[in-house]
């Protein structure tokens, strides 16, 4: 969903330094890297695939709805989110300036951002496959970085299109996996994207560990400000209100629901405390 973070739902899922340490301890400590990165990964294949397929029918029919949800898991993030800021450094006022200018990048790049981009779909040639490659290297950076949605990276390069098109030819492939005509045209845009993926996520992951290890206040304030942007990208999004014929005052008590559900639901998962958490200065170390 443009304008949703995934690492803004990893740090309100109380997943994100782990996520950081393993794809950066991959090479140097893989067997238990690859424990927590194996479920990880397939719940994010069940949640395009799946979970997608889901939320594609709701926001068909209440897209308000089913986006002020999302809007709310994120909101619910903000007092665990400010908690970690608060942590080490305490509350000084320069640090919720860095947070108001991370929030207006964020909205300012929602503002900027095209809302229908130029499909890559088409005659496939290197200059598509560069551009694959290119985009998902910069979407993969984005998807590490909480407030900042890797969809909406793909939309700004004019991708978006394609990768939805290909995750639809994907899900037909799985209900006949023997008919490996259909392959050609999925590989053509998914090996591309994926290398490009893949290269992003390791190299950005190595960049935001060098941040908590240095700046682990500044950082995390950036991340405050960003998620707070990210609210406003949910409900600035034409698609929030595609179902939406009128907005009347019922729908928006809907939508109110549904926000507070998800705010209770993130809130409930902030409160977690992994008996093996630790501070996330602490695995970088170990990752570095």
């Amino acid at each position: 969903m443009p304008g949703v973070s995934g690492a803004t739902l990893a740090v309100i899922f109380r997943v994100y330094d782990r996520l950081i340490e393993s794809i950066n301890t991959l090479f140097s400590d893989t067997k238990r890297a690859l424990l927590f990165l194996i479920p990880v990964g397939i719940g994010m294949v069940v949640g395009i695939l799946v979970v997608g397929t889901v939320l594609d029918g709701f926001f068909d029919r209440f897209s308000f709805q089913t986006s002020a949800l999302i809007a709310g898991l994120v909101a619910g993030g903000i007092p665990f989110i400010h908690n970690q800021a608060v942590s080490k450094d305490g509350k000084k006022p320069g640090y919720y300036v860095i947070a108001a200018i991370a929030a207006a990048a964020i909205i300012v790049l929602v503002l900027v951002t095209p809302e229908a981009g130029v499909e890559a779909a088409g005659e496939f040639n290197w200059r598509v496959a560069v551009l694959l490659f290119t985009g998902g290297m910069a979407a993969a950076a984005a998807m590490v970085v909480p407030g900042v949605s890797g969809a909406m990276v793909l939309m700004l390069f004019g991708l978006l299109p394609t990768v939805m098109d290909t995750i639809s030819q994907i899900t037909s492939y799985l209900r006949t996996p023997f008919d490996f005509g259909l392959l050609p045209p999925i590989l053509q845009v998914a090996a591309p994207l994926g290398l490009g993926l893949v290269a992003g996520v390791l190299i950005a992951s190595k960049l935001i560990a060098l941040l908590l290890k240095k700046h682990f206040t500044v950082t995390y304030f950036a991340i405050l400000g960003m998620v707070v942007g990210t609210i406003f990208a949910v409900f600035y999004n034409p698609d929030t209100y595609q179902s939406v014929e009128r907005m009347t005052a019922l729908v928006i008590i809907y939508g109110m629901i549904a926000f507070i559900i998800g705010m209770i639901i993130a809130l409930m998962f902030g409160k977690r405390q992994p008996e093996d958490k630790q501070e996330p200065s602490s695995r970088d170390d170990e990752a570095q």
